[in-house]
């Protein structure tokens, strides 16, 4: 029981692994990469009625390239005092005269090792320190029972 316990902390712990972004060329993008497309002052400013007012980061899944721009699934939105908006995957097209700079989301593998073993080392403490846990039932499955009166 205790093993599985430990390999559902070590996969949730993987799963919910650190990214970094890396600058990314046009050339080299493919439908569904993880893109982060940040945007020149006036792409913010035309984009505003689509996307929001003060707009700098746009971030989603590339779904294509047209002669219009990038075409995004965006799944959130950054303001430029840091506020992150959630979307759902409403598509919407970058312009590439509103592109600033581009960058895909790899994923961080010692970023995401040293998450797995602090989640792991936590776990391992909170065992040393609290035991097993708590059944519900005294030993040998035998209880006090309510008191005599």
């Amino acid at each position: 029981m205790s093993s599985r316990l430990v390999l559902l902390v070590a996969a949730a712990s993987m799963l919910a692994g650190c990214y970094n972004y890396v600058p990314l060329r046009r050339v080299g993008l493919v439908p569904s990469t993880y893109l982060a497309v940040m945007l020149t002052e006036s792409g913010s400013e035309e984009l505003a009625p689509y996307i929001g007012p003060n707009v700098l980061i746009v971030r989603g899944r590339f779904l294509s390239g047209t002669d219009r721009g990038l075409v995004l699934s965006v799944l959130a939105v950054e303001g430029r005092r840091g506020e992150v908006l959630e979307w759902k995957g409403e598509t919407v097209t970058v312009p590439g005269e509103f592109v600033r700079s581009l960058e895909e989301r790899k994923s961080a593998t010692g970023k995401t090792v040293l998450l797995a073993g602090a989640s792991l080392a936590g776990f391992f403490a909170a065992y040393a320190a609290f035991g097993p846990g708590v059944g519900g039932a005294t030993p040998g499955g035998i209880g006090t029972g309510p008191a005599p009166r």
